[in-house]
């Protein structure tokens, strides 16, 4: 029995795992467990503690204030943005990163961008939209893992995906989710002649409304619901990082099968994404994808169990990382949160992280990568 055996029987989070694999996709055989199911996450016994902070800075206040009559700010970017949009519930959608499945198409509409390996050490994206009205394409739309249900949760998103590995039902179980693979599909979801499947599933606004009134999901925050994961400053810009170390290059440590990196573009003020040696552009608006914030969290992980190359990847512990905005870069550590409450992020000196508001990339950095990071 190995460590991650023993963290979920202590857990009680998964429910016995049968020898199907992912749905729509080619199927691992894993060996069956005597786990039973359970509603908690694969949380440690032990919670790493939150650094001490000392004078905790200032949410960015949701109230209206002048010439933004109708408008709050966003829980996800911190920009004023339309009242409706923002106490709507966002939609996190799973995105296809291989070679074939780019260029994506709608991804410069997402607000945050997560980035983490799935098994083969390809990474997989998923997008936090919350403006995402007037799209009729978005994706193409790939499959669940269980690390991306809570980062969804976090946000007290609606979460889709076409498929699903095992170890994600227990999470999918609990969470608002519209699964191609389920007798949802057809409604959210359609396919293009273009690609070959399962690089080809596409959602919609038009999809996505339409799925979430047939599964008769909250739309709403809920009345206390108060912000997000991030912490954001009042303006743009504000965050200079004046004493962090140059940063207009970087490459966030993955292994090179995607070749990503960022480069930071003084006259925008942001930083443009590639890989597979070329822009990450959005097929939608044939332009590069541009980022204000790019947060570097390592993690530690293991495989589910040695006949799987599934990945476990510890959202639960602790861990540091980099902050990066405004061509410069400062070191930071992370605290996660228990079950679904958020990710917490914080300065060299143990204050919550202020971040710029913006759209954000969070890349998810195996611990043992770290050594690999570039910033320069």
């Amino acid at each position: 029995m190995n460590r991650l055996q023993k963290t979920l029987m202590i857990a009680a989070a998964v429910c016995c795992l049968g020898l199907a694999g992912c749905g729509g996709e080619t199927s691992s055989t894993v060996a069956e467990t005597n786990v039973s199911a359970g509603t908690e996450a694969p949380v440690q016994t032990t919670q790493a503690a939150a650094p001490e902070t000392t004078a905790a800075p200032e949410t960015t206040a949701p109230a209206e204030e002048a010439g933004h009559e109708g408008e709050k700010r966003s829980y996800l970017t911190g920009l004023w943005t339309d009242e409706e949009k923002v106490d709507r519930r966002p939609i996190a959608v799973m995105l296809n990163n291989i070679k074939k499945a780019t260029p994506q198409t709608g991804i410069s509409r997402a607000a945050i961008i997560y980035e983490a390996p799935v098994e083969g050490m390809i990474t997989r994206l998923m997008g936090i939209f919350e403006d995402y009205d007037d799209l009729d394409k978005i994706g193409s739309v790939r499959s669940a893992r269980t690390y991306y249900v809570f980062w969804a949760n976090q946000w007290d998103c609606i979460y889709a995906h076409f498929g699903q590995c095992d170890y994600a039902n227990p999470y999918l179980d609990q969470t608002d989710n519209l699964n191609g693979v389920k007798g949802i599909g057809t409604t959210v979801y359609y396919r293009t002649t273009d690609r070959k499947a399962p690089h080809n599933a596409y959602t919609s606004a038009e999809g996505l409304e339409a799925g979430i009134e047939k599964m008769g999901y909250r739309t709403q925050h809920e009345a206390d619901y108060d912000r997000g994961v991030f912490l954001f400053a009042d303006e743009p810009g504000a965050i200079t990082l004046e004493n962090g170390q140059d940063a207009t290059y970087v490459y966030p440590g993955y292994r090179r099968t995607n070749e990503i990196y960022f480069e930071y573009d003084e006259a925008t003020q942001k930083y443009l994404r590639f890989q597979y040696g070329d822009k990450q552009i959005d097929d939608m608006t044939g332009e590069q994808l541009a980022v204000d914030n790019i947060i570097i969290q390592y993690n530690s992980w293991e495989y589910y169990y040695e006949t799987t190359s599934y990945l476990f990847i510890n959202l639960w512990t602790s861990g540091e990382g980099w902050y990066i905005t405004q061509g410069k870069a400062i070191p930071i550590t992370w605290v996660g949160g228990v079950e679904y409450e958020p990710t917490k992020y914080y300065d060299a000196d143990g204050n919550e992280l202020v971040i710029n508001p913006g759209q954000t990339w969070v890349c998810t950095v195996l611990e043992e990568n770290a050594k690999d990071t570039v910033i320069e």
